[in-house]
């Protein structure tokens, strides 16, 4: 059976407005969030085949 793990993205940081989204990084919170979901992905077993 197929899964969907649907995941928000975690906070990143607007210091500097000239960095693209896709190449901004993480604040001190969205790096703590993204441990988190991983560590929890992890003890449930879960690893994703793809990421969009």
């Amino acid at each position: 059976m197929k899964r969907l793990i649907l995941v928000r993205h975690a906070k990143s940081s607007w210091s500097d407005q000239s960095i693209d989204d896709k190449n901004r990084p993480l604040n001190e919170r969205g790096q703590s969030d993204a441990l988190t979901i991983g560590t929890w992905l992890a003890s449930q077993g879960l690893q994703p085949d793809q990421v969009l």
